[in-house]
């Protein structure tokens, strides 16, 4: 008689999976993104690869007055500008250096500056005009000067009573909003208030704004992300050598002699 053993258990049910982690939680909202806007006046003729807006006007009329005049009507109207007298120099080899040095020198507790698109043959030196300054006209270096200190030759300077404005102003990029349309407000509205300053003070002249400057810059287009590059084929394992040939049998055993 056979008897057959118990029954097998059976098979018991395969591991339940870890559950999966939670998505990480997201960022919390991000400020207001700001944004910084310099809106510079200075000459029209300036070129091409002029980075700011740059107009000149005409201070002729306002010549002997306090630079106050101006820094005040400007406050008055939440403006925050600079004023800068113009001197354009032509020679040869000028030396941009030596020249802010002597004009700093010349104007005490000047700063003065280098314009854009100066060259060793014409530039333009811009002085800060302080609140207690006067608003010159005439030249603040002359030629012998610039020569005498060895900062260029057949030099000529003229000053024909323009003042540079530069203003600057902060904005917020508000919700919904982009960069163009932020940059079109506050670039009307500087317009705006510089062409107020114009009209209630003796400055004269044309406003030609050109140009905008805006941070943070508007980053890159993204590319498509580039696929990973092939793997190298996989090298063969070296060949082994062949094997030697098996031996030859030995030749028959010759037959006995009857």
């Amino acid at each position: 008689e056979m008897r057959l053993g118990a029954p097998s258990p059976p098979p018991s049910p395969p591991a339940t999976p870890p559950a999966p982690p939670p998505p990480p939680a997201l960022p919390p909202p991000s400020s207001p993104l700001g944004v910084s806007v310099t809106t510079d006046a200075s000459a029209p003729d300036g070129g091409a690869g002029r980075r700011h807006q740059r107009v000149l006007l005409d201070a002729s009329q306002m010549t002997g007055d306090p630079a106050s005049t101006l820094y005040d009507y400007a406050d008055s109207i939440s403006l925050d500008a600079q004023f800068h007298l113009v001197d354009t120099i032509s020679g040869t080899d000028l030396n941009q250096t030596k020249i802010i040095d002597l004009c700093e020198s010349a104007a005490a507790s000047a700063t003065c500056a280098i314009g854009d698109g100066a060259t060793t043959s014409e530039l333009k030196l811009l002085q800060l005009l302080d609140r207690n300054d006067t608003i010159r006209g005439d030249p603040l270096l002359d030629a012998s000067e610039i020569e005498g200190n060895g900062a260029g030759s057949g030099v000529t300077v003229s000053h024909a009573n323009k003042v540079e404005i530069v203003a600057r102003s902060v904005a917020i990029l508000e919700e919904g909003q982009t960069l163009d349309e932020l940059a079109a407000n506050v670039t009307a509205e500087t317009e705006q208030k510089i062409t107020q300053l114009r009209e209630n003070t003796k400055l004269q002249g044309n406003l030609a704004f050109t140009s905008l400057v805006m941070f943070p810059p508007r980053p890159p287009p993204s590319s498509p992300p580039r696929p990973p590059p092939s793997p190298p084929p996989p090298t063969p394992p070296p060949s082994l050598p062949p094997s030697p040939p098996p031996p030859s049998p030995p030749p028959p055993s010759p037959p006995p002699p009857p």
